[in-house]
């Protein structure tokens, strides 16, 4: 069977995706059409849609040329038999059925697809297997609507020789079963050779459409999993580090993985850009997960105290991005306060303050001025500033309102979100001195 997933661009050249632009046509033609001719000689391809015409509409033999498989039926079979562990003979021997049933029909990564779901939920589940075709029917009938092959549940039944009751109570298993684990579509199942025996174009047109699969994924471990094959087919591909770090299970892991994602980096783009293109690697847009990574790496540092690394990578971010589009400046001053690196701290507020009213330079002017002078008339001035800047960040500081599990999606100048970002954000550096947040008390 020749299948268009639907989340493959649709045919028509639209440019959308298959499920959100002719899917529903397409389907909404078949039911309309009842004059369907199988040709009898040939294996009949479910799904496949001649042009319309009027009279009758004959479906045409869709078996593409041996030399485009991918797969191939001892393959399956060798990954049944072999590869694959079972919890039971019985669920081998299903998924062995299941080959035979769909074979005439389908192409071979779909019957790959079906198989990762049976091995997936018969390993999850255990379920005692009465009926081979209930099963069977069920897998078949799930892959027809995830794919729009216009097969109903009592064509199924009677291919399989069991009601219709039973294939949909076998179905809503199936499903129940992905919803609690977080399965998205059936193709986020597969191995990673499959996967990339599956797709078009050279290595780096397939780790495109991989990291375009990730970003669509229902659930981490299918993330992580298109993640990692991006890596078998391009070992620098740097946004597929990061989402390994974005998925890795603590904050070292995460720093590890964004520390790789950097080195890979550097040898993608080679060491010339990095004099080349100084302060223009926004514009470049294969340069522009770099910075991305350098950003994550500097925060990452910040959040776990290594906060010379932090303020290295942040100053490497703004020679490289002379424009910071990552707001790398921010956070710059508040990593040298820390460090008590006070005319550091000072010239950067002083350049980067001069045109920008955000709420980082006021309130982290306080701490420059209560490190190096106390509790002065100066510092209850630099606070009324602060207070008119963004009035909202001393109820996050002193904990009058809650801070939110993540920073927001967008902020406003002067807006909460602001003040959110920055409270998140200079937490170490405001818990570094207790006594101002004390003094700001009692104002």
């Amino acid at each position: 069977m020749s299948k268009i997933g639907r989340n493959e661009p649709c045919p028509c050249g639209s440019g959308k995706k298959y499920k959100k632009c002719c899917m529903e046509a397409d389907k909404a033609a078949w039911s309309a059409n009842q004059d369907v001719v199988v040709l009898p000689a040939e294996p009949v391809a479910v799904g496949t849609v001649a042009p319309l015409q009027s009279g009758p509409v004959a479906i045409a033999e869709a078996k593409a040329p041996a030399k485009e498989l991918k797969l191939t039926l001892p393959k399956l079979r060798k990954m049944v038999s072999r590869e694959l562990e079972w919890e039971h003979p019985s669920h081998q021997q299903l998924g062995l059925t299941l080959i035979e049933q769909m074979k005439a029909e389908y192409d071979k990564e779909l019957i790959a697809e079906g198989l990762m779901l049976w091995n997936g939920y018969s390993r999850m589940v255990k379920p005692v297997v009465k009926k081979e075709g209930a099963f069977c029917a069920a897998i078949e009938y799930l892959l027809s609507e995830e794919y729009g092959f216009m097969l109903t549940q009592g064509d199924l039944a009677l291919k399989y020789e069991v009601t219709a009751a039973t294939v949909a109570r076998r179905f809503k298993e199936l499903t129940a079963y992905m919803e609690e684990y977080e399965i998205g579509e059936t193709n986020e199942m597969l191995p990673s050779e499959i996967v990339i025996a599956s797709l078009k174009g050279d290595a780096s047109e397939k780790a495109e459409e991989l990291l375009g699969r990730a970003a669509q994924a229902g659930s981490p471990k299918s993330r992580v999993q298109f993640a990692r094959t991006v890596l078998e087919l391009d070992p620098d591909r740097m946004e597929a580090y990061a989402i390994l770090a974005e998925e890795a299970q603590d904050e070292s892991e995460a720093r590890d993985l964004i520390r790789s994602g950097i080195e890979a980096g550097r040898r993608k783009l080679g060491e010339d850009l990095f004099q080349e293109a100084k302060g223009l690697f926004w514009v470049i847009p294969e340069a522009r997960p770099y910075v991305r990574l350098c950003h994550s790496y500097a925060e990452s540092c910040w959040f776990g105290g290594k906060t010379k690394e932090a303020a290295a990578m942040l100053e490497h971010i703004l020679e490289i991005d002379s424009d910071d589009h990552t707001g790398s400046r921010y956070l710059l001053p508040a990593v040298y306060l820390y460090d008590n690196r006070l005319d550091e701290a000072e010239e950067r507020l002083e350049r980067f303050a001069e045109d920008d009213q955000a709420a980082a330079y006021a309130y982290d002017r306080m701490v420059l001025e209560f490190k190096r002078h106390g509790a002065t008339a100066r510092l209850k001035m630099l606070y009324r500033v602060a207070q008119g800047v963004n009035k909202h960040v001393p109820d996050y500081l002193l904990g009058a309102r809650m801070l939110p599990h993540s920073l927001p999606d967008y902020i406003g100048v002067g807006d909460a979100n602001e003040a959110v970002w920055y409270v998140i954000l200079h937490s170490r550096l405001w818990t570094s001195v207790p006594e101002l947040l004390k003094w700001m008390l009692k104002q």
